[in-house]
């Protein structure tokens, strides 16, 4: 969502969260647009208008080129579903990029044809991801071994909404249930799923409407964290009670994933316009 930040921030009118600390940036790269961590503790980061995967290291605070995801134009949501087998969504396209072969290679899985917007992505088991449609406002069950794919979810909490139009954004699954964002609808939800078709099984649930969220991460406490894009923040979620509390200050905040190893457990690494950030949050 970076490239639409000027617009994001005319249109959100959303909750300022007064922030706890200043992200402490870990290497400058221009719009990032989200991150995941491997098991080495490498930080991979994507951006939307380059079809380069960017590895970096948070101790070094230094940034490479992991790989060129060949065939795609610019890189969105990112997720591991096997040690070290990432799935990327290249426009249209679904990737497959493989840490255990060296170098490591990406392959695309398929194309989703009739997709308009693809953005979020969330791993939902080691052979299924979740993708969100933000220009349609549905998710996609995506199978990276077949390439098989169907909707199965779509709700008024999804639809897009706004200029560009953009709906459903960050999407992450966890223990049954599927939480994402609405970017333009500065909310948050969750729905209850089948654990083994992702589709739904309760109702789709407001958690607010009143600040804009991006894309999210599952922190080591059992708290959601939320990047709030323009409102330039991380905030914490507690998910009994659904309302966030800030944790940082991050100009641009598009996306977090946290640290993997016994020193950066507790630190969650922000994407951003201008780079990478470190936010440490209690545990």
């Amino acid at each position: 969502m970076l490239a639409l930040l000027p617009l994001l921030a005319a249109l959100a009118h959303g909750a300022v969260i007064a922030p706890r600390q200043t992200a402490a940036q870990v290497v400058r790269l221009s719009s990032v647009e989200n991150v995941a961590v491997r098991s080495n503790g490498q930080i991979l980061a994507t951006n939307m208008n380059a079809a380069t995967l960017y590895a970096v290291d948070p101790v070094a605070k230094t940034s490479s080129t992991a790989l060129t995801v060949t065939g795609a134009t610019g890189l969105s949501g990112i997720g591991e579903y096997a040690p070290d087998v990432f799935a990327v969504i290249g426009g249209k396209g679904i990737y497959k990029v493989d840490f255990t072969a060296s170098p490591p290679k990406s392959s695309l899985i398929r194309t989703i044809t009739e997709a308009n917007n693809l953005n979020g992505l969330a791993v939902f088991d080691n052979s299924s991801v979740l993708v969100a449609d933000a220009g349609k406002g549905v998710v996609y069950k995506f199978d990276v071994n077949t390439g098989n794919y169907a909707v199965v979810l779509q709700d008024a909490t999804m639809a897009p909404s706004g200029g560009i139009p953009f709906g459903i954004d960050g999407i992450k699954y966890r223990d049954g249930v599927v939480w994402y964002t609405n970017i333009f609808k500065n909310s948050f939800h969750k729905v209850a799923v089948d654990p083994a078709t992702a589709k739904p099984t309760g109702a789709y649930t407001t958690l607010w409407t009143n600040l804009m969220g991006d894309d999210l991460c599952f922190g080591p406490n059992g708290k959601i964290y939320v990047a709030t894009n323009s409102k330039n923040s991380l905030v914490e979620v507690d998910p009994a009670v659904g309302k966030p509390t800030s944790v940082g200050s991050v100009t641009g905040s598009t996306s977090c994933a946290f640290g993997r190893t016994d020193k950066d457990a507790n630190v969650a690494y922000v994407g951003a316009g201008q780079g990478v950030f470190a936010v440490t949050v209690k545990v």
